[in-house]
């Protein structure tokens, strides 16, 4: 369950109530959001916003941008890695390399950091053309 308003944690309570009243024992574990997950969050409304700005889908945006600001940031501290996705890439036609983002994890593989770097290269690609996501990304902790 989402607690993100006074009304949602009213219900949960309640709904934890009537779990309590029922099989008098429960566990209950709390998950708190991360920097890194409202960072992903921003990046995928960045993602919507611009492919509706633009006119191109969502999946051609998010591959173009893995592409050419993801692996350059995730291949930065791996150079193993590296080594093996350029094989592979090397091969490939420049279509194809985008259309393998697909498949290859790079913003899942990000720390806040990069993750951090990734964006301001979003903001530095997209943002004088294009409205973006509020920069609530930035979370002090």
């Amino acid at each position: 369950m989402v607690v993100n308003s006074l009304e949602s944690a009213k219900n949960c309570y309640v709904e934890i109530l009537a779990l309590w009243r029922e099989h008098k024992f429960l566990i209950i574990s709390i998950k708190k959001e991360t920097r890194l997950s409202i960072q992903n969050r921003w990046i995928h409304k960045c993602y919507l916003m611009v492919s509706k700005q633009s006119g191109n889908t969502i999946s051609t945006i998010t591959h173009s941008c893995k592409y050419r600001f993801g692996l350059p940031i995730l291949m930065l501290d791996r150079q193993e890695m590296a080594a093996r996705w350029r094989k592979m890439l090397k091969i490939l036609t420049p279509q194809e390399r985008l259309d393998a983002m697909e498949e290859f994890p790079v913003t899942r593989l990000f720390n806040v950091k990069e993750c951090s770097d990734y964006i301001e290269q979003l903001i530095m690609e997209y943002g004088s053309e294009y409205e973006l996501p509020e920069k609530n990304w930035r979370v002090n902790k």
